[in-house]
């Protein structure tokens, strides 16, 4: 057996015995008071449920309930995202929400139920207040995921020209996904508790509050307990199958071109390279100036790079390589100067960070960013030194050289004329690199421009054949 295994055996073992002892606490309790009209027994309990469950009103109260309150978690989710979404676009919506969910969240639930009977009577009385419960946690989560995605990716799919929908699915959902599933499990339970304490205040006909109410008004104890039995199963249900489908989701995004679907993808792909080759164009910067603050990183600066040149970019730290590098990408605006060229060139581009989405595995790393071809992604990992094992391993779980060389597969394999390295090969060991990395990179560097910063007088001799050094 698993250690894994056996420790959730163990687990599961334990939760059982303390539920076990709480059941054996309650009966003592029931046999020293012996008044069923205070306290009654798990045994008349049990027999009260089982004759709650061929009555049908009972299942309507359930559904009556359970639709209303459903519903009102729905909205708040809806609208919580969407909410959410604004606020993290526009911060004048965020200072407007903020005191509402201040308000929300400080405020007793009965005051709401109070309000809400006054405005809409008590029919639709769980709707609105497990809404109202349930939207700060939504919308505050998601707004937390919002603002902490990460802007090294969103950066990345930039360059990529990843499309929307992708960037959806695979950047922003993976990231967002557990703030999903914490909003979700802590909001379920809330909205649940609040919608039936809502409907025993307001005594909505035809709904659970109105039985709990009939229970307590007619001391039927056994009775009461029961309906909070059924409250607790109906809560913990819905809350493991909402929680279940939100992982199911977020799991089969993780296993995207798994080891099974890649075989089948190859299987059904060409033999041969339909790969239509991309005439790169001259890039030209003018007079480029950047500063940042009063510290000057570039001052007019004109470069010009040809198709299919390969140029190494050398420097100290700080002289402004990366800076450069950025400008021509898009990704920074010269203060003074232009560019010219590099709208016309797509690029592919080793960040000075790994950049990859770690939940996903190199070959759908590479695949996302725009390889059409998965024999080539496989082929060129395999080339790098990584064998099927790894290169079926979600990113999270390699090592730094590893990510590393995912990272420049991805840079060579995507639909680009023109590709940039910002010292690419860092934290990959000097065997790997001189016997299997740079033969590969420079074989498929053919027919591209490439533009590498690097601190490696070797790399840029064995890739390069021009240079450009920063004044010290």
């Amino acid at each position: 057996m698993k250690p894994s295994t056996t420790s959730k055996n163990k687990k599961t073992i334990l939760n059982i015995s303390a539920v076990a002892f709480w059941i054996l606490v309650w009966e003592a309790l029931a046999v020293f008071i012996n008044s069923e009209l205070i306290i009654a027994s798990p045994i008349q309990v049990v027999k009260k449920l089982a004759s709650m469950v061929g009555d049908l009103s009972v299942w309507r109260s359930t559904l009556f309930s359970l639709s209303r309150i459903a519903l009102g978690f729905v909205s708040a989710l809806v609208l919580g995202a969407a909410a959410a979404i604004c606020s993290a676009r526009f911060k004048a919506v965020k200072a407007l929400l903020a005191p509402i969910t201040a308000v929300i969240k400080s405020t007793p639930v009965a005051s709401f139920v109070i309000l809400a009977i006054i405005w809409f009577g008590s029919k639709n009385l769980s709707i609105f207040i497990s809404f109202l419960m349930v939207f700060p946690v939504i919308y505050l989560n998601l707004l937390s995921g919002i603002e902490n995605l990460d802007k090294n990716l969103s950066e990345m799919a930039d360059v990529y020209k990843i499309s929307a929908v992708k960037r959806f699915i695979y950047i922003h959902t993976v990231q967002i996904m557990p703030f999903l599933i914490s909003a979700c499990s802590l909001g379920l339970g809330l909205c649940w508790k609040s919608g039936v304490a809502a409907e025993v205040i307001g005594i909505s006909t035809g709904s659970i509050g109105e039985r709990l109410y009939q229970a307590k008004l007619y001391f039927e104890t056994s009775e009461l307990l029961a309906w909070t039995v059924i409250i607790i199963a109906v809560s913990v249900s819905i809350e493991k199958l909402v929680i279940f489908l939100l992982k199911s989701v977020y799991a089969r995004i993780e296993k995207s071109y798994s080891r099974e679907y890649v075989q089948k993808l190859l299987g059904a792909e060409p033999t041969s390279n339909t790969r239509r080759p991309i005439t790169p164009c001259a890039i030209k910067t003018e007079n480029v100036s950047k500063a940042f603050g009063e510290q000057t990183v570039i001052n007019g600066l004109t470069l010009t790079i040809l198709p299919r040149d390969k140029l190494s970019i050398r420097g100290h730290s700080g002289a402004g390589k990366t800076t450069l590098l950025r400008i021509i990408m898009g990704l920074e605006a010269p203060d003074k100067g232009t560019v010219t060229g590099n709208n016309g060139n797509a690029f592919g581009v080793v960040f000075q960070e790994d950049r990859l989405i770690e939940s996903l595995n190199p070959v759908a790393n590479i695949c996302v960013a725009g390889c059409q071809s998965v024999a080539e992604a496989v082929s060129l990992l395999n080339s790098f030194g990584l064998t099927d094992e790894i290169i079926y391993k979600p990113c999270k779980e390699l090592s730094g050289g590893e990510k590393r060389r995912a990272a420049i597969a991805r840079a060579l394999l995507c639909d680009c004329n023109t590709i940039i390295m910002d010292e690419p090969f860092k934290g990959i060991d000097k065997d790997t690199l001189y016997s299997q990395v740079l033969p590969a990179v420079k074989n498929a560097l053919d027919g591209k421009t490439l533009i590498l910063v690097t601190h490696d007088e070797a790399e840029a001799a064995f890739l390069c054949d021009k240079e450009y050094c920063f004044e010290a």
